[in-house]
This record gives structure tokens, sequence and C-alpha cells, in this order.
């Protein structure tokens, strides 16, 4: 899949996956705010095994595309053929990186998700 495919699917697969953990109702429209804290809890209960890896840093990264562009007015781009997000927090300070990196080391990490897109979007 290629930077520009992943960000166009990232809600329609976020609709799928999140009704399917019982987080969301497929076909409503997606309140990420209000759905990010048991998200967050969700995540932070998961086994990831080596082969769910990359799923997960696929639903994780295109969880922090549709959050920030929702609620922070950031804008999906591509970047040199990768997926990026772009967020103005003032107008002098423009942020920009690699969501699905930053998924990875989520889920590498702590999986602190909410303390990740409050950071991000302030």
């Amino acid at each position: 899949m290629d930077a520009q495919q992943l960000l166009t699917e990232a809600k329609p697969m976020l609709d799928d996956v999140l009704g399917r953990i019982g987080l969301h109702e497929t076909g409503e429209p997606l309140e990420l705010e209000a759905i990010a804290p048991s998200f967050d809890s969700w995540l932070k209960t998961q086994e990831i095994s080596p082969a769910d890896f990359g799923f997960m840093v696929m639903v994780v990264g295109g969880s922090i595309v549709e959050y920030l562009t929702q609620h922070h007015k950031a804008r999906p781009m591509v970047v040199d053929g990768r997926p990026a997000i772009q967020l103005t927090i003032s107008p002098s300070v423009v942020r920009q990186f690699d969501p699905y990196s930053a998924a990875a080391g989520l889920i590498k990490g702590n999986r602190d998700l909410l303390g990740f897109l409050s950071a991000a979007g302030s």
C-alpha cells in the first residue's frame, strides 16, 4: 500500500476495526475524541504478536491521522513517498511527522496514545 492510500483509507479502516472491537458503531460518524480513551485502554491491554505488529501500526497510525485531522486541523500529506501529518501549533510553529512511525514507537513503548495525542496537538 502506498503512502497516499494509507492516508486515504485510514478512516474507513478505523470505522471497520473499531466497530469489530466494540468501540464504535460501524457506519456511524467516527467521533475519535469520544472513542480515544476507550481505544487507549484497549490498546494497553493487548498482547501484540510479531505477526500482528504491522496491522496494529496501521490501526494506531490511522487513529493518529484521523484524530489530529478532526481535532487539530492537521493536514495529511505525502512527503518523500512516506505518509506524514502536518500540524500548525502556532503561526511560527509547524510540526510534521510520520504518524505510522509514531504508532510503531507507541506500540513498542508505553502505548500511551492519549498522552501522545495531547502532546502532538500542543
